[in-house]
């Protein structure tokens, strides 16, 4: 699991929709988790490019510059990201977890969400280690 100097997990969240970032991150950041933001794809593919690695990412589906499906490619094929679990958000109803499982996430959302099935989806894919 990708660590930062804090030694808290750390998970990008790849989201343009400033509300639903910010709600992502306060949810993380309560739970103990740090949070890196991208707020559209070009900035993603500079994390998915940089030596450093998330613990997990959230990934918006409709990104400017760079949509969420060739972003999901990029980090199932970059060294040190390929093991990375993604949870894929989407807005529409007709994408469903089937679809973002086929395309290589461990988990997806449906905006709006409640902050409780967040949470949910990220402790299945980072359960605590025992202290």
């Amino acid at each position: 699991m990708a660590m930062t100097l804090s030694d808290k997990p750390a998970i990008l969240v790849v989201e343009d929709d400033e509300a639903t970032a910010k709600l992502i991150r306060l949810v993380l950041e309560y739970e103990g988790f740090e949070v890196r933001h991208a707020a559209d794809g070009l900035e993603a593919k500079v994390f998915i490019t940089s030596q450093w690695a998330p613990a997990l990412v959230t990934l918006d589906l409709e990104l400017p510059h760079v949509k969420g499906e060739e972003l999901m490619m990029q980090i199932k094929t970059t060294p040190g990201w390929e093991r990375v679990p993604v949870i894929m958000i989407t807005a529409t109803r007709k994408t469903d977890a089937a679809w973002a499982v086929r395309k290589g996430a461990k988990g997806h959302l449906t905006k709006p969400f409640q902050p409780e099935d967040l949470l949910k989806a990220v402790r299945r894919l980072l359960p605590k280690k025992a202290s």
